[in-house]
């Protein structure tokens, strides 16, 4: 062979080495398009997931995209997720919103479920009546089933309008409470 023709051979392998080892998967884990950039233990994607209690009875279902855990700090973000928690014979309460994240209160010895953008909350009462929520942020503790927001709250139902600056929730005793510059409408 010409030198030449070995010059070529050697910078086709050299190239074909580098392009090759060029496309190969990081070693470290890490999520793109997530809203934290960073390594992660296990992702899990079209989430349909029930948490049962102590006498088997549906606690709670959370649906969602897609569900990545972190493993330092603890936290497990959510795309897209849906909850439906039961109360009882009341009715279950419907939230959804575009981002989430769950992470463990540790002041409160609970899971905290952060939910974020185009958040909504709808339950229907047992006298067949339709409450919607809709806020920008919302933190459920789901074992106390407690909800609570800083943001602007808009409340409907078929006759009324409740808006607010801020809002808690205790689904189990269905009390709300706004928290600031209240304004109502009942028609």
């Amino acid at each position: 062979m010409r030198p030449r023709s070995l010059l070529l051979l050697a910078l086709f392998f050299v190239l074909f080495y580098l392009l090759n080892t060029a496309t190969e998967e990081p070693a470290d884990p890490v999520i793109t398009g997530s809203r934290f950039e960073q390594e992660f233990d296990y992702y899990m994607s079209t989430v349909d997931s029930t948490r049962f209690n102590a006498e088997g009875e549906s606690r709670y279902r959370l649906q969602a995209e897609r569900i990545v855990h972190f493993p330092s700090p603890e936290l497990t973000t959510i795309d897209a997720p849906q909850l439906v928690i039961y109360e009882g014979q009341s009715g279950p309460w419907f939230l959804s919103a575009a981002y989430g994240t769950i992470e463990q209160d540790l002041e409160r010895a609970e899971e905290k479920l952060e939910l974020s953008e185009n958040v909504l909350v709808q339950h229907t009462d047992n006298n067949g009546e339709t409450y919607s929520i809709y806020t920008e942020a919302l933190t459920i503790y789901l074992d106390s089933r407690y909800l609570i927001t800083e943001s602007d709250v808009l409340m409907e139902t078929e006759n009324r309008e409740i808006s607010s600056q801020g809002m808690t929730a205790d689904l189990m005793t269905k009390h709300l409470t706004f928290l600031g510059n209240v304004r109502g409408r009942y028609e």
